[in-house]
């Protein structure tokens, strides 16, 4: 088996040699030599056979994918998506188009591609985005033979560099007059450290167009126009064409004429709409944004709607919501201006956040509205995050896609992890901080049927400090496999996670959203809140069956967090005072608009937008009594002083903060069920490891470092040492 491994990867790479030697008229050139001798060969035949043994025994990242048939369900009834093929239009006018999927039996991706040129394609993988540390691979159709050719490359600080061993396969390719098609595969681990492992996180895929063939001198990305697009390649993507159904209807809701004023840096605003005359129950399948202004100028930071409960609040006017229909809208949670019964508008039905191009359900789930028990009303709350301060007017809101043909299930989603709070603390200066919110048994053992409910996607949620989330699943103190991992998270690219193989969730289990944050260049402590300048951590988790339910979080304790600083009292606020504060927004003669409100910038001097925040928060407000040496300092003020340069106290306080207690919170959508809040200690639990690497060199070497074009000496000769130890100790058994 060893032998016939290593032919065929000896014989693809004299393949790949020769699909790269083109006609005499146009021999390829390429910057990178060869650096290895005859007399070298054979060692290099024994990493061959290393490396192809790391690929036979690599890990299957999804079920048998032969495209026989959408998705199979397994014993529990959860679907698992083993045939989906994604397209992508990579460019804006549909000049580039990409497709993909995975044969898991190969562990392997196919691609293919589509190009309005006859010259060459480029494709790229990075996680940053930059060509200098990504995984390229240039594509053409040779003009004088036909003969269709894939090179294998990396991003260097100039044109891209031949890789030594050529991972990609080409499998078909031709051109017409106009255009280029090109069919080609690689293995989703190749062991290279010069090819980026694939994986769920969200990657940058580059690209970009040549109008002529790579010839001599020539082997350059940059063509006559290029770009990057954030994909998650592991997903199913569902669109509005792909499960098309007859009847399906549209129901546009917007906002109209809101004014955002140059002064507004944050503003959140809330506008109810009564849902349109339906005959029955029907299904929403999937929503799309409507933005009025354009992506790059558009200040839309995400859009939220919300079902209302319009009969939730004892002594509420049912004729009241036809008036708030007929208005404008108002600022969300303002005290003075947001009618209490908007409080009852809380399940979200569809959620966009900047770079997302909404989502489409699955054939087996829909989003119920309408019929006898069906809400009458919703809450359409938007966003607007204006750092330069412009001036705009805005008209955005969501395209319903809705049906009279019901499909299996009714679906739902709900909002997990870290309450929103300035209880959330990310200190300043740090690579890496976490914090974690948690959706535990006092709900999930409550409100979820005894067969448990399966997940279908997850959007995740932080802002611009936020760079890595998961949703964590933790059942009988054992930690399963993790239900979304983006390392590579990026606020302005929060698309969907549709996950391939749907997750069950039973009674009793819990859910933990794990972020991380860097704060390297900032000099004060980060809190949570609804600027964008503050952060959060959540997930929007689309499920089925729906239940009554619309959110599961959890804090930091008030007093567990402000004694956890040192700190015991506050002049003119007792400590049941401050906690009613921050949970329920009392206002004791306080400014409380650390709220959803709108904050304006400061008409003295320089302040900056930070300082504005700062100034209105009410941490700013509370000022220090017990312990003396403290005392007439704000809160705020004593929390800027703590010494979040030493890591190790910076260490204690994240560790505490995560393994301590946690006041959560389950939020239902319906007046027949109270849940009250729950103060609980992070669960004991035995953590998920995964996987260790099937690549050897990925040991040893930073393969980040090698993909940026350094030498490939270092990582050859490690391998070298590690094989010649790896023999002396069979030596030795």
């Amino acid at each position: 088996m060893f032998i016939e491994k290593n032919a065929d990867a000896r014989i693809a790479c004299k393949l790949s040699t020769k699909q790269v030697s083109i006609s005499s008229k146009r021999k390829l050139y390429c910057s990178h030599t060869l650096k290895y001798k005859a007399s070298a060969m054979s060692l290099q035949d024994v990493l061959w056979i290393v490396l192809t043994v790391q690929l036979s025994f690599g890990v299957c990242y999804f079920e048998n994918n032969q495209r026989t048939q959408d998705y199979d369900v397994d014993k529990n009834g959860s679907v698992h998506h083993k045939n989906w093929v994604r397209d992508e239009m990579m460019d804006s006018l549909g000049m580039y188009w990409l497709k993909w999927w995975i044969n898991a039996n190969e562990n392997s991706i196919y691609f293919e591609v589509t190009v309005h040129t006859r010259g060459f394609a480029g494709l790229g993988f990075s996680k940053d985005g930059r060509l200098a540390r990504a995984d390229v691979v240039l594509l053409w159709v040779d003009d004088a033979t036909g003969h269709a050719n894939v090179l294998d490359c990396h991003g260097a600080s100039g044109p891209p560099l031949q890789d030594d061993t050529q991972n990609y396969h080409v499998i078909d390719g031709k051109q017409n007059g106009t255009h280029t098609f090109l069919k080609f595969k690689r293995k989703i681990e190749t062991c290279d450290p010069f090819d980026i492992p694939l994986s769920a996180d969200t990657f940058k895929v580059l690209w970009s167009i040549g109008e002529n063939d790579p010839i001599h001198g020539n082997l350059d990305w940059h063509g006559q126009s290029r770009g990057v697009k954030s994909l998650q390649l592991f997903s199913p993507m569902f669109t509005k064409n792909s499960n098309s159904i007859e009847g399906t209807q549209k129901w546009d809701i917007t906002v109209n004429n809101v004014t955002i004023e140059k002064s507004m840096d944050t503003l959140y605003w809330c506008k109810i709409v009564r849902l349109p005359e339906l005959t029955g129950k029907q299904h929403i399948i999937g929503y799309e944004p409507l933005l009025s202004g354009k992506y790059n100028t558009n200040v839309v930071h995400h859009m939220t709607l919300f079902e209302c409960q319009s009969k939730l609040l004892y002594g509420s006017d049912p004729s009241s919501w036809d008036l708030w229909v007929r208005s404008a809208g108002t600022v969300c949670n303002s005290n003075q201006l947001t009618p209490r019964d908007w409080d009852s508008c809380s399940t979200p039905v569809a959620v966009w956040s900047l770079g997302s191009d909404g989502q489409f359900l699955p054939p087996h789930a829909g989003i119920p509205m309408g019929g006898a028990s069906g809400v009458r009303y919703y809450m359409l709350e938007i966003h607007y995050d204006n750092p330069d301060g412009k001036e705009s007017v805005d008209h955005s809101g969501f395209r319903i896609h809705y049906t009279p043909n019901l499909r299996t299930h009714d679906s739902g989603i709900l909002i997990s992890g870290v309450s929103v709070s300035e209880t959330q603390l990310i200190p300043p200066g740090q690579k890496k901080y976490r914090s974690v919110g948690i959706c535990g048994p006092s709900c999930s053992s409550v409100m979820f049927p005894k067969d448990g409910i399966k997940i279908i996607s997850g959007t995740l949620h932080s802002h611009q400090a936020g760079r890595t989330i998961s949703l964590r699943h933790v059942r009988s103190g054992k930690e399963l496999n993790p239900i979304i991992v983006d390392d590579s998270y990026d606020y302005r690219h929060q698309k969907v996670h549709q996950l391939a193989n749907e997750t069950v969730i039973l009674p009793g289990d819990y859910l933990i959203t794990d972020c991380s944050y860097e704060t390297e260049l900032r000099k004060r402590p980060t809190f949570g809140g609804y600027s964008s300048k503050e952060e959060m951590c959540l997930s929007f988790i689309t499920y089925y069956p729906k239940i009554e339910m619309s959110g599961c979080y959890s804090m930091t304790p008030v007093r567990e967090f402000i004694e956890m600083f040192r700190v015991y009292q506050f002049y003119s606020f007792n400590m049941t005072d401050v906690e009613n504060m921050f949970l329920y927004n009392t206002d004791y003669d306080v400014d409380s608009r650390h709220t959803k409100n709108a904050t304006t910038k400061s008409n003295y001097g320089k302040t900056s937008k930070e300082d504005v925040i700062y100034q209105e928060s009410l941490l700013n407000k509370l000022v220090i009594s017990d312990p003396p040496e403290f005392h007439d300092r704000t809160f705020l003020s004593h929390l800027n002083q703590l010494p979040w340069h030493d890591p190790l106290f910076t260490k204690r306080v994240e560790q505490a903060f995560i393994t301590g207690t946690h006041m959560t919170f389950c939020r239902v959508s319906k007046d027949s069920l109270s849940i009250p809040s729950e103060i609980i200690r992070y669960p004991e639990f035995t953590s998920y490891v995964k996987p260790p690497a099937a690549c050897l060199n990925y040991f040893f070497t930073d393969n980040e470092e090698l993909r940026s074009g350094s030498s490939r000496f270092l990582t050859d000769f490690t391998l070298i040492l590690l094989l010649i130890q790896l023999g002396f100790q069979t030596t030795f058994l």
